[in-house]
């Protein structure tokens, strides 16, 4: 699977940290799951038909679940709506358009998972 200049940009710009990674079967490269396994994320990333091999791959194999994949859908029905809403897609050849997307919807996940906390928090019985 080739990965355009602009995914392998922001792979090598991801921060070292925590956490889930989640993402779509065209992150499913021996170069991403190594990279995000290394920077210390759990790549919770779509298995393609050829799996690319490599420690990236067997990590993601031992923690990937179709139930917890399945948190990446709120954010994909973000950028599918905002990409309509606009007449068409968002073309991301450039850094900065990715880095920018990425950023807007990590920031829309925050939000929501903070509303799902004041929800929980006020509705306590």
């Amino acid at each position: 699977m080739k990965i355009t200049t602009s995914e392998n940009e922001l792979i090598e710009l991801l921060p070292e940290g925590s956490g889930n990674f989640y993402a779509d079967g065209a992150y499913d490269s021996k170069k991403v799951l190594n990279t995000v396994v290394e920077k210390g994320y759990r790549p919770i990333v779509k298995k393609t038909k050829n799996p690319p091999g490599g420690f990236g791959s067997k990590r993601r194999d031992r923690v990937f679940s179709e139930e917890e994949y399945g948190h990446r859908n709120p954010h994909e029905g973000f950028w599918g709506a905002f990409t309509t809403w606009f007449g068409s897609r968002i073309p991301c050849f450039l850094k900065k358009t990715t880095v920018t997307r990425i950023l807007l919807g990590v920031m829309c996940y925050g939000l929501k998972i903070l509303l799902r906390v004041k929800y929980c928090l006020n509705n306590r019985g």
